[in-house]
């Protein structure tokens, strides 16, 4: 398996739970394992739904080999406040350049 697509997937894996508990506790889930308050309030809710989105289409992209998707859910991913997806980032331009 290549080096991009893991990333793309742990990334993934990442973001849809930081998304889910950004939506079950409404604490983002950088808050609860660093202790640091990035966002609060009700917005934390709707961050939460676009990082379960990007979470499922990074894993999507991860399915399809498709480094964009993986990309673009990374992206979207990192809203849901938590840096941990980044890593579906790093393997979406990864798996960009080796497609050249």
């Amino acid at each position: 398996m290549e080096t991009w697509k893991i990333l793309v997937a742990v990334g993934g894996v990442l973001a849809l739970l930081a998304g889910l508990v950004s939506l079950a506790t409404g604490t983002p889930l950088a808050e609860m394992l660093f202790g640091v308050t990035l966002v609060s309030g009700s917005i934390v809710r709707i961050l939460g739904v676009i990082g379960v989105i990007g979470g499922l289409v990074a894993l999507n992209g991860f399915r399809t080999g498709d480094a964009k998707q993986g990309l673009i859910g990374g992206v979207l991913g990192l809203l849901a406040p938590c840096g941990l997806s980044i890593l579906a980032v790093i393997g979406g331009l990864l798996g960009m350049k080796e497609a050249k």
